[in-house]
This record gives structure tokens, sequence and C-alpha cells, in this order.
């Protein structure tokens, strides 16, 4: 034990210091405490622990977020380039335009029509308040009840209440379509060098549009006994089939013009005319103030003669052009992340309609950016009542680090009817 008072120790049973005298009392042995290595060493083991605890989590929550989304329009491929900033902002501002003109594309095929006659084919797009539907002469004549089909595929009845044996004009009144608002028109004269959108039906192709100047102005025309005044002279394509579509300016969105004329040569340096909207407005309101009777309509037959247009059968053709549509709609899908875009163009609870709806809302977000860059129809063939439409597709992606790679991938879309006749996608095979 050792004293309290003189710090000396003395053997353990005595009860006082034998140097001072003082009372010794016992005190207590204080063990040992943990060494401080092996506190390191249980420090160390820890977060080793933990280390590999989390990154099994992560690694876990990676494949788990993978799994999630069995369609994928991407895929790991080795050789990636890098490329520059300023490169990546020109694409995205060339998408931007392309975006305003793709909106403006979708918004305009849904009010214009191919015009479907007993012989003949053509085209044709919605004006004023009330079902009124604008096309050339020369596509009705004879006619009193024709038919329009939509962007869609459905076919509504339509009468002929105007047509002209002067002009190459004829306005259709379709009750289906009282309450849709129509296209805006433009009511002044449009300057060469605007940038137009030729729409219509071009060789039977529905739902197609050219993208073209008005190159030519201030030409009047006479062929087949119609005077065409004043004529817009445009290259945006157009052919057979696009007569009676609208010419629209791709700033403003107004019709400016009906496709009407083509003018081709040995050279293969074809061309169109687009008889001037405004020029003619009065003498469509004036029609639908006064429709013309039955008699009337057929009585300008045996005015002119012209030779119809002959019709074909477009129902493959069509399928194609759907998926060419669809593809369109699926490249703003993906790059404004909005499934809104291609929603109404997939079966309902269909695979396709699940796969792409989980994928596009899968990307939302991760800053990647797709451009098309060709979409071509290999092959049409009907199976059990669908069409099975083959396509080749090629497209440039760029994630967020800027990183680039190029897709050429072979797809079967297989295409329903839902219960109006519209096309719809069921499902799409990446081979």
């Amino acid at each position: 034990m050792k004293c309290p008072k003189c710090n000396h120790i003395e053997n353990a049973g005595g009860n006082f210091c034998s140097v001072c005298g003082e009372k010794l009392t016992s005190i207590p042995v204080v063990k040992q405490g943990i060494p401080v290595w092996m506190i390191f060493v249980l420090i160390i083991c820890f977060v080793t622990l933990g280390g590999l605890g989390y990154g099994f989590w992560d690694y876990y929550n990676d494949n788990q977020k993978a799994s999630g989304t069995s369609y994928k329009e991407t895929s790991t491929i080795p050789n990636i380039q890098q490329v520059s900033t300023e490169e990546i902002k020109k694409k995205q501002e060339n998408y931007k335009q392309d975006v305003d003109r793709v909106a403006l594309i979708k918004e305009v095929q849904q009010k214009v029509f191919t015009v479907l006659t007993n012989s003949a084919q053509g085209s044709g797009f919605l004006y004023k308040q009330g079902g009124y539907v604008i096309t050339n002469a020369h596509v009705v004549e004879g006619e009193v009840d024709v038919a329009i089909r939509n962007s869609k595929g459905q076919e509504s009845p339509a009468t002929v209440i105007g047509i002209s044996d002067r002009y190459d004009i004829a306005l259709l009144h379709v009750p289906a379509y009282r309450d849709v608002k129509p296209l805006e028109v433009e009511p002044r004269e449009s300057p060469v060098g605007l940038e137009v959108i030729a729409f219509g039906s071009p060789k039977g192709f529905e739902n197609s549009a050219s993208v073209g100047y008005i190159t030519g102005n201030g030409r009047d025309i006479e062929l087949d006994k119609f005077i065409y005044k004043q004529i817009y002279q445009i290259d945006a394509q157009i052919d057979e089939g696009s007569s009676g579509g609208p010419l629209v300016d791709v700033q403003t969105g107004k019709v400016v013009g009906i496709n009407s004329l083509l003018y081709t040569s040995e050279t293969k340096t074809n061309f169109g005319f687009s008889i001037p909207l405004y020029s003619m407005l009065e003498q469509f309101d004036a029609w639908i103030a006064k429709p013309l009777a039955a008699k009337e309509v057929l009585a300008v037959a045996d005015v002119y003669n012209y030779s119809p247009q002959t019709s074909v059968d477009t129902d493959a053709i069509l399928a194609g052009q759907f998926v060419q549509a669809f593809r369109m709609y699926y490249e703003l899908a993906l790059n404004e992340g909005d499934f809104y875009w291609i929603a109404d163009m997939l079966a309902s609870n269909s695979t396709a309609y699940r796969e792409l709806e989980d994928y596009v809302n899968d990307i939302t977000g991760d800053g990647h950016y797709f451009y098309f860059t060709n979409n071509e129809v290999l092959d049409v063939t009907t199976s059990n009542g669908n069409y099975l439409v083959y396509m080749n597709e090629t497209f440039d992606f760029y994630n967020a680090q800027g990183d680039y790679q190029y897709y050429d991938r072979y797809k079967t879309y297989t295409i329903t009817t839902d219960s109006n006749g519209a096309f719809k996608i069921s499902n799409i095979k990446i081979h």
C-alpha cells in the first residue's frame, strides 16, 4: 500500500506508515484500459466493412434501375467520341428550331385531309369554323358526295357545296368537323423567299409534309380552261395527289396558298405552283353564305374536262407512313422527356405503350439528345389482321457529358387498328 502523506510504499497488511506513522487505507486498483493500437484497428475494420456494404447497396440499386425498363433505344458501344461544348450547343439550337417545326407539322396535319372520290384522289384542308374544307376543282369535278380521310385514317362523308368553272377551287362541307378549330389563313400576299411547308398526299403518300420556299410570284397561267392568277412558284416537293393541300408559312403557321400545279421537264428540274389563298377568300365565303345546289355543282362538269387522277390502294403505304410519322414524334418525346408526343399513336395497354412510357420517363432529365437521321420502310406485310412494318433506323446520340454514339437499327412494328379504324402501334421488336 502507498502512504497518502509521504507516498512511502508499505508492505500489504500494515495499518500505519513505518516512516511518518500516517494511517494507511486500501486504494482500489484501477484496471488497465484497452490499448490505443487496438482502438485504431477496430476503427479501420468498421470503415472497411461500411465501405463494402455501401458499394454492394449502390451496385444492387443500379442493377435494379437498369432492369426496371425492358425497352432501350440505346446500348453500350465501345467506340465513343468526345464532342465539344460548342457543337453540343449548336445541336441544341438546331434541335429547338426542329422542335418548333415538327410541332407545327403535327398541329397542321390534324386539319389536312385526303379527298376521296369515285375516280380521283387529292388533298384538302379545314377552312373556317363549321366544317368547311378547301380543295381544287379538278379533284372533285363531276362529284357531289365525296369523302375525306384524316391523318389517323378515319374517313368522314363530305358534300361539294362550291366549285368554280374559272378558277381551280372547290369547297366541301364536312359535318363531322363542324366544331373543330380551322387553320388560320394569311389575308395578304406572301413575299418571294418565304419558307413554307407543302402538305398533302402526293402519289397516295398521305400525311406528307415538304419544306421549301416561295421562289416566284406574280405569274398568270392558263391551263385546261382554268386561270391561275398571280400564282406562287414553290420548290417544296409536290406531286399528283397534292392538289388542294395547304401551303403553310413556317413562321406563322398560316395557310398562304392552295397547292395546285406541278411543272415537270426532261431535266427532272420540277417545281410546283400554289394558288394565293388571299385572292380566293371572297369566293369561298360566298359559297359558305350561299352553298351551290347539287345540280349546280354537277353542271360545272360540263364546262371543263379535266383528266382525273388515278386512285391507288394505299393501305400498306399508309401503315409505313404512320411508323415514319411516329418516329418524328418519338424523337420529340425522347428529347423533351414528354410521353405525350406519342401516347395517342400507341395501342392502350399494349406492350409498346408500357415499355415506351417507362423508357421515356426513365431517361427524363438525364440530358441526352437524340438526332434521328434515317427512317426507311423496308417492307410491309400483314399477319392476323395486323400490319408488320419493317424499318431501318439510324440516329446520333449525345449524352450529358458530350459523348457521341451512332446507331443503326432494324425493327419490326406491329400496327393494329382501333374501333374507329385508326392506326395504333402495339409492339416494337428490335433485331
